[in-house]
């Protein structure tokens, strides 16, 4: 049980990490708009698609962790594997959800305001390049402080 607690509050705080060093993205208002959705409340929706977002997000290094290394112990190759996916995945699972939100969220009556200022489509791309570069650090942030604090005294 101590390890599922110790999991998950690693989740938890990279969750908040990441949507905290994410939230100043928030200033552009295409972006700010597509969190309309589900209940119009930018304080609400931010947290809970964040939090859905980074549950997932973190599942997908879990699959990563299990293809490149199985459920031995992890060699020096295996972590080159699993950092090189994951830094992978933090591109392509956001870059997917774009995709989808420029599709699926237009045809739902939640498109983007019109008028000056950055095209949806490019703003929606600097929240990608950003997330990726947030959660790639934070994930090798925490490989770094798992690794020393198992590092034999």
């Amino acid at each position: 049980m101590g390890m599922v607690r110790a999991a998950l509050s690693v989740v938890a705080g990279f969750t908040v990490v990441t949507l905290l060093f994410w939230s100043p993205l928030l200033a552009i208002t295409r972006l700010r708009e597509l969190f309309r959705w589900p209940t119009n409340r930018l304080v609400v929706n931010y947290p809970l698609i964040g939090s859905v977002l980074l549950a997932a997000q973190s599942l997908s290094y879990l699959v990563v962790m299990l293809l490149t290394a199985g459920t031995g112990t992890v060699t020096g190759g295996d972590a080159v594997g699993i950092v090189g996916g994951v830094l992978a995945v933090n591109l392509l699972f956001p870059s997917t959800l774009a995709l989808v939100v420029l599709r699926v969220l237009p045809e739902r009556g939640h498109r983007t305001p019109t008028g000056d200022g950055l095209s949806p489509r490019l703003a929606l791309g600097i929240g990608v390049v950003w997330y990726g570069i947030v959660t790639s650090v934070g994930f090798v942030l925490i490989g770094l402080v798992v690794t020393f604090a198992n590092l034999p005294m």
